[in-house]
């Protein structure tokens, strides 16, 4: 058996667990960079006896759930309109998907309803299934690097069986652009087009395995918190003070484009962030400022908005 024979296949589910969802090799499997199992994630229980002797007493295991960490670049179908291969997993992540045809694929996070989704990790010979899962997303778009999105997805777990690798198609997949002057727009923030070198988003889903409750132990979205960093070439005080941004709590917007044509194109836009202290940092001498941020909600389920496609018209 071989590390690195290893092979994922993702689909939604019909219904929350519905047991009969199976994901297709030739339509639903993840090019990945990476792709990490943990097959019995979860706490084990404690069991504390007073005896006159020291010594280690047995644990329990806990109810367990199926991890998997799965890293994919940040691509698009190539086709307007047309859902990005890694859609399916942002779904299953909290995530509303609105197809306009012909022209964009709005991705917008939700609050409730949250789409489900069935992955078939196999581990060269070993197959784990996870059902009624949901996960969180991160994405790294750094200066000079491809994109990436990283998805942690967590389901309830089923037998590990014995099974040949599948035979899957991955030309689906297409090679993502490079983070680049070429390829990338400036950060757009808080109305300053800042050349960047870094950029991260982590979506910080709460994803919790109800193994307290007794019959109903599902895998649930209970919250987010999204948080992210940026490094920016520094404008100077001049241009713009990103120091009394922070001491005066000020908000403002963030916008990144990256594509050099509407079916390439990816684009966050986040109407309000706040900002942490800036730091100093440096890309081969140049001054840059590194800043932490926290996307904030304007009227709900709006703190980051991202468009695969024909970028939105923004008023002026």
């Amino acid at each position: 058996m071989k590390e690195n024979r290893r092979a994922l296949i993702v689909a939604l589910e019909s219904e929350y667990n519905d047991g009969t969802t199976t994901p297709d090799a030739a339509s639903d499997a993840v090019l990945a960079r990476e792709i990490t199992t943990t097959p019995l994630a979860g706490k084990n229980i404690d069991r504390n006896f007073v005896r006159p002797y020291y010594g280690n007493a047995k644990q329990a295991p806990g109810e367990k759930h199926i991890q998997v960490v799965v890293e994919v670049e940040a691509n698009t179908s190539g086709e307007l309109g047309t859902p990005p291969p890694w859609g399916k997993m942002l779904r299953a992540c909290g995530w509303s998907e609105v197809i306009e045809v012909g022209e964009r694929v709005i991705y917008s996070p939700v609050s409730d309803d949250e789409d489900s989704c069935v992955f078939f990790a196999h581990m060269d010979g070993n197959l784990h299934k996870g059902r009624g899962a949901h996960g969180t997303p991160e994405f790294t778009f750094n200066g000079n690097a491809t994109p990436v999105i990283r998805f942690t997805l967590y389901g309830l777990i089923s037998p590990v069986t014995a099974a040949e690798l599948p035979n899957v198609t991955l030309s689906q997949w297409r090679d993502a652009l490079t983070v680049n002057s070429t390829n990338s727009e400036n950060l757009s923030l808080m109305g300053v087009s800042a050349p960047f070198s870094q950029f991260s988003l982590n979506m910080s889903t709460q994803v919790e395995h109800m193994s307290e409750v007794v019959g109903g132990a599902d895998v649930e979205i209970n919250g987010r918190g999204p948080s992210g960093s940026f490094q920016i070439e520094d404008p100077g005080v001049g241009v713009k003070d990103y120091f009394a941004v922070h001491q005066n709590a000020e908000t403002g917007p963030l916008k990144l484009t990256h594509g050099k044509t509407p079916a390439e194109m990816i684009t966050f836009y986040m109407p309000s962030i706040g900002i942490e202290s800036p730091t100093y940092s440096a890309v081969k001498r140049k001054q840059m400022l590194t800043i932490n941020y926290m996307p904030q909600p304007v009227d709900g389920n709006d703190e980051v908005t991202i468009v695969v496609g024909t970028p939105l018209v923004e008023s002026p």
